[in-house]
């Protein structure tokens, strides 16, 4: 990976560990050029965010969907003379490759996240915006985010159908218990999520049997560092 920074430079070294990784995803992609493959886009995610998508796509893990976005699907109808039925039929990686393809591979990497989204139900701007605020999250069998402090995790299905909210071995140490406080437990059941009490998790499942919406993932993820946030005040 060039980054055009000389990686003797000390000062330099630190601004990119202190820069947000969707700036890193940015600065990547510009080492490959003007244009940008969808296996460029891919190595560039796997770099900063250790997301392996050609592995989601190998496996069809990630969104599980009757039908991506009209723009992705009017685009593969044109651009390749596909089906609906045999788009979505297509590896994830395949689709994605298709739609950058058909525009030039020109896309920004604010417009690439944005398919990388649409396509494999992983939001790099969700995972790049919630850096140090103590939430662990695991994504279809992979750890985006995980530190030693994180008190609170959220993870989901491989599919993504079934999302998961419990407190880590941290959260304890600093608060005493694994219970989470009643203000978050009353939303998450109010939110259609169920409490195991065995094993200390609560559970959300699409009853449509798609992946998750987006909406449902960031008002809970919200939540979550709302409360993360107080706890911390109180402490």
């Amino acid at each position: 990976m060039s980054l055009d920074v000389d990686k003797h430079s000390t000062e330099r070294d630190s601004q990119i560990e202190t820069m947000r990784k969707v700036n890193l995803m940015d600065k990547y992609l510009e080492s490959f050029g003007k244009k940008v493959k969808g296996n460029e886009v891919r190595k560039a995610v796997q770099a900063v965010f250790n997301i392996d998508l050609d592995n989601i796509s190998k496996h069809n893990y990630g969104n599980k969907l009757n039908s991506y976005e009209p723009a992705i699907m009017e685009t593969l109808r044109e651009s390749e003379k596909l089906t609906d039925a045999e788009i979505m039929k297509l590896p994830k990686a395949k689709v994605m490759d298709a739609y950058i393809k058909a525009h030039g591979y020109v896309l920004t990497g604010a417009e690439l996240r944005i398919v990388i989204n649409q396509i494999f139900g992983v939001n790099l701007d969700g995972i790049s915006g919630i850096e140090g605020l103590q939430l662990g999250i695991n994504s279809k069998g992979t750890w985006i985010s995980k530190t030693p402090t994180d008190m609170l995790v959220i993870s989901s299905s491989l599919d993504d159908v079934e999302l998961y909210v419990q407190t880590t071995d941290y959260w304890k140490q600093v608060t005493g218990t694994t219970e989470v406080p009643d203000s978050l437990k009353q939303y998450l059941l109010d939110n259609d999520y169920t409490y195991e009490e065995a094993t200390g998790k609560f559970t959300w499942v699409n009853p449509t049997g798609e992946s998750a919406p987006d909406s449902v993932k960031s008002e809970t993820i919200g939540k979550l560092i709302e409360t993360i946030i107080q706890v911390n005040a109180d402490l």
